[in-house]
């Protein structure tokens, strides 16, 4: 970031948390030179490292001009809540300038499978991290969230939120609980067509499984950091990818399995599903699914019982408006399946 840049990165700095509109650039560019100069260093090749000095020390200078003014005219506990309200604002203003310009992408283009909600998108290879440096957490005390919901993999999402007067920060992915024994670390990939962002997950909670398989559906990964690092796009549509240790895009695919075989029953107005065996073990009573018929078009439905026949389990489900043709080259979905992305966001 160069002088120019800088200066007008100062000037909003100084509008956002003290109501100041201007400053003198003469001074300004006198802190910019002696700083470089103090530090050896070119004022022509821009240092992120000098250029948040420089903004510390006009900041100090703003801060110091208020201190003094409320010495005058604040009763002592009126003044001390002031000063920590300010210094948190400027944590939190800082957090974001050290933060600048250490994202880069690579994309390499490849369609993908579509699927009967999300649109295909490119496929993300080259994996490049965030490195966030080791300050305190932002302290934010309100907050709102929104949740992504969805059936696989590689997706575009319009997220609906107010990107330039809002703060977004990832909060946690909640995982089909197989995924963890596939990679020790997930990466989140959002593209929005000009910019990419990247976040490293690893793993909060462990389910384990269990015969029952009711209490261990999905494991909880957060951030590998604490520091949340604002989403900084330029738009609400979103490339989402999930990306393995090995920088290959998970594949969401196998939870869909076919269907093998259904028989009709007009008494209780009911189908009996047998799906591959071996793969039955995954769906249970009042499992929410859908039916993915041959020709895409899908129908939502619940698992209502699960008989054993020769040892084989199958699921009783509603008939609801399907049809024995419809289960011809069908898939069945378990949502149990699906994954969830949390974002938290608050007002700037």
């Amino acid at each position: 970031m160069n002088a120019e840049n800088l200066y007008s990165s100062c000037i909003k700095m100084i509008s956002d948390k003290y109501n100041i509109h201007e400053y003198s650039k003469e001074k300004f560019l006198d802190i910019y030179y002696n700083t470089y100069k103090e530090n050896n260093a070119n004022p022509e090749i821009p240092n992120n490292k000098i250029n948040k000095l420089i903004l510390i020390k006009i900041r100090d200078e703003f801060e110091t001009d208020l201190t003094n003014q409320k010495n005058k005219d604040l009763e002592p506990e009126v003044q001390k809540t002031k000063d920590l309200d300010i210094e948190k604002k400027l944590k939190e203003y800082e957090t974001i300038i050290a933060n600048m310009n250490l994202i880069s992408s690579a994309i390499d283009n490849q369609d993908i499978i579509n699927d009967d909600i999300q649109q295909p998108v490119e496929k993300e290879r080259a994996i490049n991290t965030i490195q966030i440096n080791n300050q305190e957490p932002i302290m934010i005390n309100k907050f709102k969230t929104f949740i992504i919901n969805t059936t696989k993999n590689n997706f575009k999402v319009n997220t609906k939120i107010d990107i330039n007067n809002n703060y977004i920060y990832p909060c946690c992915l909640c995982m089909p609980n197989d995924i963890k024994y596939i990679t020790p670390y997930i990466i989140l990939s959002i593209n929005d067509g000009m910019n990419n962002i990247n976040y490293t997950y690893i793993l909060n909670n462990v389910n384990s499984n269990s015969n029952s398989g009711l209490n261990n559906i999905w494991d909880i990964w957060k951030p590998i950091t604490k520091n949340y690092m604002n989403i900084n796009l330029n738009s609400n549509n979103w490339h989402i990818n999930l990306i393995d240790y090995m920088g290959n895009s998970f594949d969401f695919n196998k939870y869909y399995d076919d269907i093998i075989d259904v028989l009709e029953n007009k008494e209780n107005n009911t189908f009996s599903i047998s799906i591959q065996s071996g793969e039955n073990n995954k769906y249970y009573k009042n499992n929410k699914i859908k039916i993915i018929q041959n020709n895409g078009v899908i129908s939502e439905n619940l698992i209502v019982n699960i008989d054993n026949y020769n040892d084989n389990k199958r699921f009783i489900i509603k008939k609801n408006n399907l049809e024995l043709n419809d289960f011809i080259n069908s898939k069945i979905y378990n949502y149990n399946n699906q994954l969830s992305l949390l974002f938290k966001y608050y007002s700037k």
